[in-house]
């Protein structure tokens, strides 16, 4: 079910120069219409590895992945965000790239089929690829052909033989930090990818998350935490060229980068720019788990200063996302949550493996009237706000779980809006 990698799965070096242990987190992306089985339930370990060698980051636990995959909830097309986001980069690299009708679009990890079908309504080819069957089926049933299965060497196989072609443009979509055999997946890429095809990919981006304390995007299903300097060096193993990358604010720091198997072509001034940040900087260097080592205790001690001052059995949490357990259990607040609210259709009225309680709509929140409720959707703090006013106005607090623990009244809640 789990296992522990003691070297680096990017490089094959057999030793990791110092490793970050977090609080023991569960595969929070699981719901049961009852209650679970108490003897079914456990925190899976986690933590984090630096590798001297290629600069690489790590979760060394490796869950097995047809449990961490199964029944997965997030959906991309439910966040209009992302959808403008998809809609937007589809007509850029139209344009960018000279993609033509019946070129071959591929997407790995191409979850409910958002994103391809931008491309599918320009008259392009395109195919899914997402192990979560429950989205496969999902995209397919919008008209999106996906494979419900893991991206290897099989699938590319069953691509090449059902369009006889190779992809001009193949997309990773914050799911390139998803696979223990990220090796084989790069090279299962050059595989598939035309000769003058392009890479692209998407992923939380490591200086934001030492400079921004992104604790939430630390559980299982995130197997690496990418640099420019640890991607260059992978994609240069495969004789591939990271020849580009740009900033995004996507899950509050990303990256957008861009690969071709033309390794002449020179790289942007961005990518160098970034690269160079990177090394003068200290961001690949270990030293980097200190500091959130040192922010993960001050947080949690300004936590437990708070929470004391109201009742234990009136406090609740906003949001089942898959980040709340690493905040929740590394700041010490699981053992107060009572309450858990959630307007998500996959998770409503479900039991969450988080803490094994039943997740409530929103709408009861002026039922229960908890005194204080911890956002847990910690992307989506200043917009749960902004909707629960009357929430604050009657006496409620919220508690900030990111940038840092703040406490939310109705007499300061201007500032966060």
């Amino acid at each position: 079910m789990i296992k522990t990698s003691n070297y680096c799965r990017l490089c094959n070096y057999k030793k990791l120069s110092k490793k970050l242990i977090l609080k023991p987190i569960p595969l929070s992306e699981k719901f049961n219409s009852k209650p679970f089985n108490k003897n079914s339930l456990k925190n899976f370990p986690i933590s984090l590895g630096h590798c001297e060698n290629c600069k690489s980051v790590q979760t060394n636990e490796v869950v097995s992945p047809n449990l961490l995959w199964s029944d997965f909830t997030y959906l991309s097309g439910q966040t209009k965000f992302i959808v403008n986001h998809f809609k937007n980069l589809a007509d850029q690299f139209k344009k960018r790239f000279d993609l033509k009708k019946n070129d071959l679009i591929l997407d790995i990890g191409s979850n409910d089929g958002t994103f391809l079908n931008f491309f599918k309504k320009k008259g392009m080819k395109v195919v899914g690829v997402d192990p979560a069957k429950n989205l496969a089926t999902l995209a397919n049933k919008k008209g999106i052909f996906t494979y419900g299965e893991f991206f290897n060497n099989k699938t590319i196989k069953k691509i090449k033989r059902k369009y006889k072609k190779k992809a001009k443009l193949i997309l990773c979509f914050n799911t390139f930090a998803h696979s223990e055999n990220l090796r084989d997946i790069v090279k299962n890429i050059h595989d598939i990818l035309d000769e003058k095809g392009v890479f692209v990919f998407e992923c939380q981006y490591l200086r934001d998350i030492y400079d921004k304390k992104i604790l939430g995007t630390i559980f299982h299903e995130h197997m690496y935490h990418h640099s420019i300097s640890s991607l260059s060096n992978l994609f240069d193993y495969f004789n591939l060229n990271l020849y580009d990358a740009k900033l995004v604010n996507i899950q509050k720091g990303s990256i957008l980068g861009f690969v071709t198997k033309n390794k002449s072509k020179n790289k942007t001034k961005e990518i160098l720019k970034l690269k160079n940040i990177e090394e003068k900087k200290g961001y690949i260097s270990n030293k980097k788990f200190d500091d959130l080592r040192k922010f993960i205790n001050h947080q949690k001690k300004k936590a437990k200063r708070i929470i004391k001052k109201f009742d234990k059995n009136k406090i609740g949490s906003y949001g089942s996302a898959r980040s709340g357990p690493t905040y929740a259990l590394n700041f010490s607040l699981s053992k107060c949550i009572k309450f858990i609210f959630d307007d998500h259709p996959l998770k409503v009225n479900k039991f969450t493996s988080f803490l094994n309680i039943k997740v409530l709509p929103t709408k009861d929140i002026s039922k229960i009237k908890p005194f204080l409720l911890i956002i847990l959707a910690y992307l989506h703090s200043k917009k749960i706000i902004k909707n629960n006013l009357n929430y604050l106005k009657n006496g409620g607090s919220f508690l900030l779980v990111y940038p840092e623990i703040i406490l939310i009244n109705k007499k300061n809640y201007k500032k966060f809006i």
